[in-house]
This record gives structure tokens, C-alpha cells and sequence, in this order.
């Protein structure tokens, strides 16, 4: 059975468009949390750096703010992702860094990761290929979006399910332990369609906390 990843990034949208103060919003995600907490596995934490994507995600002092015993998985779209993995590195148990962003360097990193007992993974952008990732060998998980970074919400690129289907078989081919997690424009529908195809994981906000 698919596990369930909880984005909170819906959230952080809307508290801007009402003009919310962090207090509020934080209360209301709490609060969410709380009322869903047998139907999540994992909370998604979305941090962007206003350079990768054009605007910024959550920082640090409001993420210190939200209560959640789960464990948590960090998606840096970020350009210094080494800056972000430094100065998020107590909030979270997983990070997963953009592959287009990666430097050649990047073994220093998953070996940085796994050695303080961190989880490792690499998202995809849709126009990124699976054959542009190095390192489906060293990594924990591969996370595949399903939409375009930017605001919840956005329908789902069908043709994301191709590459569900051909890293299941790349890991089952060559005997690879990474896990699959999908982002973007998950519902009831697509969300099935995704595990049908081989993904682990289903990162849902929106139609999780309507």
C-alpha cells in the first residue's frame, strides 16, 4: 500500500492571498494536522528560495511553529541547496534536492546525509529525464513531479506516468532499493493511476485537507 506524504504548501498560498498573519496560518495548519492525522504517513515540507521557483516557501521560524510527531521530508527548491540542507538540518528527517541543480560534488553530499543518519533524495522536474539522474544507486528515494513547481492546485501531466513505470522498472532491473514518491496534482484519481504505475509514495495537500 502507497504511503501518504502531507503538503502544507496550500496553506502558505492561501494565508498570503488573505494577508494572514503566521500566527493564524500556523494555527490552521496545526489544527489540520491534528484532524488528519491517521490519513498521512509523512509531512512534506515544500522550501523554496524565490531563484529556482519565483517565489519563497516556508522558513525556518515557521516551521519551528508547526507540531507534528511524523516523520518529515524536506524538498529544497533551492538553488545552495548545501546552505539549506545547513540551515534546515534539525527540522527534518529526508531531504530532497532538485537534479537540476546538482554539482558534481554531490557524492560529499549523500555521504554527508547518510552519515548523520539523514535520508537522501532527488526530484525531478517534468521536462527532466530519468536517464539525467546519477545516482538511483546511492539515493533513498526519487521524487517525480507531477506539475510544474509554483502554486497548488495545477492539473496533473499525464505523462509523468512514464516515468513512474520506467524507474520501477529501472530499480527492479537492477535490484535498487529507492523509493518512488510523486508530487503534484494528486487526487483520488490520479493518485491511484501513480500507484498503479509503481510510485511508494503520493504527496497530496489540497485534496487531502479540503
Amino acid at each position: 500500500m502507497a504511503r501518504i506524504s502531507a503538503s502544507i504548501l496550500s496553506f502558505l498560498f492561501k494565508a498570503r492571498q488573505n494577508k494572514e498573519s503566521d500566527a493564524v496560518m500556523i494555527e490552521k495548519i496545526n489544527k489540520a494536522l491534528n484532524e488528519k492525522r491517521d490519513r498521512f504517513d509523512i509531512l512534506h515540507l515544500d522550501i523554496e528560495d524565490g531563484k529556482f521557483t519565483d517565489y519563497k516557501g516556508f522558513s525556518i521560524s515557521q516551521l519551528r511553529k508547526i507540531k507534528c510527531a511524523k516523520k518529515k521530508e524536506a524538498h529544497l527548491m533551492v538553488v545552495d541547496y548545501k546552505k539549506y540542507i545547513k540551515d534546515y538540518f534539525h527540522l527534518t528527517d529526508m531531504f530532497i534536492i532538485q537534479n537540476e541543480v546538482i554539482k558534481s560534488d554531490f557524492d560529499d553530499t549523500i555521504s554527508f546525509l547518510r552519515k548523520n543518519k539523514k535520508f537522501v533524495g532527488i526530484a525531478l522536474n517534468p521536462e527532466t529525464t530519468i536517464d539525467e539522474i546519477r545516482y538511483l544507486s546511492k539515493i533513498d528515494l526519487v521524487l517525480v513531479m507531477g506539475i510544474h513547481p509554483g502554486a497548488p492546485g495545477q492539473k496533473f501531466i499525464e505523462t509523468t506516468l512514464r516515468k513512474i513505470k520506467k524507474l520501477k522498472e529501472l530499480r527492479d532491473t537492477h535490484c535498487l532499493r529507492f523509493m518512488i514518491e510523486i508530487d503534484g496534482g494528486m487526487d483520488d484519481i490520479t493518485s491511484k493511476k501513480c500507484i498503479d504505475a509503481g510510485a511508494d509514495i503520493i504527496e497530496m495537500g489540497s485534496h487531502l485537507f479540503k
